[in-house]
């Protein structure tokens, strides 16, 4: 095939032809054309070898262009000289004759073609972006596309917040900083809640007062990390581009939601806590222990006020947990106040189930109506005395001073050795009575002093006299519970009655009281006083005549079923021997006094009359008997007359009675202490209250 003038081969090498260079056509070509021109025949013919200087020539071997380029050849030449033909581009004519003065002049155009082409396409590629830098991003419907770094920039840079960002339920995509923060805080209210914190004190409500509180929102704060979300950093690479870019665009179906909070700015919370609480911190420290406040002598029970548990109150702690609780953002609440409880060691129920009778004693007194009103009086003081542990009762402080204000009368008492007249008289058998009591109580004696001699109405060395204000009866409470007196005189039965209430004794024990005579002493002689009321001669008793003895007391202690257990010596009481005082009258007629031999009782001197007269009739040698109650409380009342001279009783004798013969040796347990107690009165010579 033959290659057409100003064509490429065509599509065999289209790099080649890009390749080939323009080359200009030099004027030395002109005598070749000619001379190609009429050799141009068997230059077809010789087609194995291709003469590019030929390009542009037509074959000889074609007539029809053989006519046509014999009749251009001359214009083609003439033209070549004025327009350039010598580079090949022939004004006019066919086109294989535009290039037969330079070959390459095909190469050129389609080169300049091409070029003008490509920069078309360039142009258009720049301009659609074709050839800037592109990442691949993932779009908020999941598509994955590629996207340039211009467009991505452009998403990203932005001073607005991104689309799918919620704060307190407000939309705040597309807004500026300052728009959201305005639209924030106008949905925001001043004063958000109210403090309300109680403090629990052991069940008791306290309110705390926080009124004056004021409130801080994080605002800004919030407002910052959620315009900081997804931001490019400062220097970022194409993949944080790509990554941001896609989180920016996940927003839109996936919104990210904020929640703005508050701050509460409360001061002084622990001294609004101590203002509070300081109020109760010694209430409630107090621990009290349940109490005796009285017994009911009808129904024989206690009247108890209840224990009361105490409460140390942690004041620091409180204020630490009501920080604790702010700190957290909580602002409402109960709080149980840190307190070290503080048990009472007596309850009532322990009262209930320890306390109870533990002694008693049972005592009767004659028909002298003064002197029971006297008993009946100092019971009453007594009745109801409580005794807290460790507290000592006193006869006299609780009974008083014996005056006639105080609702005493005049009975007999012992007095120096003898009975008289005296406020009070007849209150020894209530004192007695009452330390029996104590002493089957098992209750520790501090003071107790024996009469001269041995009272009628109890056993022998179980009497306790009192006289105001030398002589007293005292004993301690030393258990640890309280002890209950009770105390009253019973007028029809004419009994001195007195009950101890305590704590009782372990396993159902009690104690009961046995008195035994050991030894006793003759009466001393009789004594002669004189009596200066009763005429010379006359003579009364005013004292009988006593033994002196001696007597130990035991405490026998019983099992719940009666046993004797134990066999206690308490103490010993020794009485000394009395003779009988009489009284020898020494008024002479004449109102001078006689004189008398004390130790004879006889008159000395003459009897000194005013006038002569007849002698008056003796008078017995043996007075009347005393004018005040004996002890052995068998005188009548005073409203009877007295005898003149009762029998005088039987000596109490002078060994223990067979039956109850006191042990020769106390029970190894428990010796017998060598000297007696300390409450045993060794000066018997003053007593009051017979």
């Amino acid at each position: 095939m033959k290659k057409t003038g100003g064509q490429a081969q065509g599509g065999s090498k289209p790099s080649e032809v890009r390749s080939s260079q323009l080359v200009p056509v030099n004027n030395a070509s002109k005598s070749l054309k000619t001379t190609e021109s009429k050799s141009s025949k068997p230059a077809a013919k010789a087609e194995t070898e291709f003469d590019y200087r030929s390009l542009g020539k037509v074959s000889s071997g074609d007539k029809a262009t053989k006519s046509k380029s014999k009749s251009n050849s001359k214009s083609g030449k003439k033209y070549s000289k004025s327009t350039g033909a010598e580079y090949g581009f022939v004004k006019g004519g066919n086109k294989g004759s535009r290039f037969k003065n330079n070959p390459y002049a095909p190469f050129m155009v389609i080169a300049a073609s091409v070029l003008l082409v490509a920069g078309v396409v360039l142009a258009v590629l720049y301009y659609i972006g074709a050839f800037e830098e592109k990442v691949q991003v993932t779009l908020a419907d999941g598509t994955v596309t590629k996207i340039t770094t211009e467009q991505a920039y452009a998403e990203l840079q932005t001073d607005k917040f991104y689309s799918g960002i919620i704060i307190d339920g407000i939309d705040v995509g597309g807004m500026t900083y300052d728009e959201a923060f305005n639209a924030i805080s106008a949905n925001q209210p001043a004063q958000p809640l109210s403090v309300d914190i109680r403090l629990n004190l052991a069940g008791k409500l306290l309110y705390l007062d926080f009124s004056d509180a004021t409130f801080e929102y994080n605002t800004r704060q919030i407002l910052d990390e959620a315009y900081a979300m997804y931001r490019l950093p400062a220097e970022a690479d194409l993949t944080q581009l790509a990554e941001c870019y896609s989180n920016v665009e996940q927003l839109k179906n996936n919104p990210k939601t904020y929640k703005t909070a508050y701050t509460v700015h409360i001061d002084s919370v622990t001294e609004r806590i101590n203002k509070v609480l300081d109020l109760y911190v010694d209430e409630f420290a107090l621990v009290k222990n349940a109490t005796i406040e009285s017994f009911d002598m009808e129904t024989c029970e206690f009247v108890i006020s209840p224990e009361k548990t105490g409460y140390a109150i942690d004041v620091e702690g409180t204020a630490k947990e009501v920080k604790a609780l702010f700190d957290s953002q909580v602002y409402s609440g109960i709080i149980e106040v840190p307190t070290e409880v503080k048990e009472p060691e007596i309850t009532e129920a322990m009262i209930r189930e320890n306390v109870g009778l533990i002694g008693d004693c049972q005592t009767s007194c004659s028909n002298n109506t003064n002197r029971n009103s006297n008993i009946s009086q100092a019971c009453d003081n007594m009745n109801g005395t409580i005794l807290k542990p460790g507290e000592v009762f006193s006869f006299n402080e609780v009974v008083g001073q014996r005056t006639a204000e105080n609702g005493f009368k005049e009975a007999t008492v012992i007095l120096g050795g003898q009975y008289e007249q005296g406020l009070g008289g007849g209150i020894c058998q209530a004192s007695t009575t009452l330390y029996n009591a104590v002493l089957e109580a098992n209750l520790a004696v501090v003071e107790r002093n024996a009469h001269a001699w041995p009272s009628d109405y109890v056993q022998t060395g179980l009497d306790a006299t009192v006289d105001w204000p030398a002589l007293d009866f005292k004993f301690k409470n030393d258990t640890d519970y309280q002890v209950i007196i009770v105390t009253w005189f019973d007028w029809d039965e004419r009994t001195v009655n007195a009950e101890i209430y305590g704590q009782k004794l372990p396993d159902g024990q009690y104690i009961e009281i046995e008195a035994v005579i050991t030894s006793t002493t003759p009466a001393g002689p009789d004594e002669y006083v004189e009596d200066k009321e009763l005429p010379t001669g006359q003579t009364k008793t005013i004292r009988q005549a006593h033994e002196g003895m001696t007597a130990k007391a035991y405490k026998v202690w019983y099992n719940s079923d009666g046993e004797e257990i134990n066999r206690e010596l308490y103490n010993t009481t020794t009485y000394y021997p009395f003779g009988r005082r009489i009284g020898v009258g020494v008024l002479n007629p004449d109102g001078t006094y006689a004189t008398m031999d004390k130790k004879t009782g006889e008159i000395t001197s003459q009897i000194m009359t005013p006038t002569p007269g007849p002698t008056p009739t003796p008078e017995p040698t043996v007075a009347p008997t005393e004018t005040t109650a004996a002890p052995t409380e068998t005188t009548p009342a005073p409203t009877d007359p007295p005898p003149t001279d009762p029998p005088p009783t039987d000596p109490p004798p002078t060994d223990p009675p067979p039956t109850d013969p006191p042990p020769t040796d106390p029970p190894p347990t428990d010796p017998p202490p060598s000297d007696p107690p300390p409450e045993q009165n060794t000066e018997q010579q003053v007593e009051g209250g017979a």
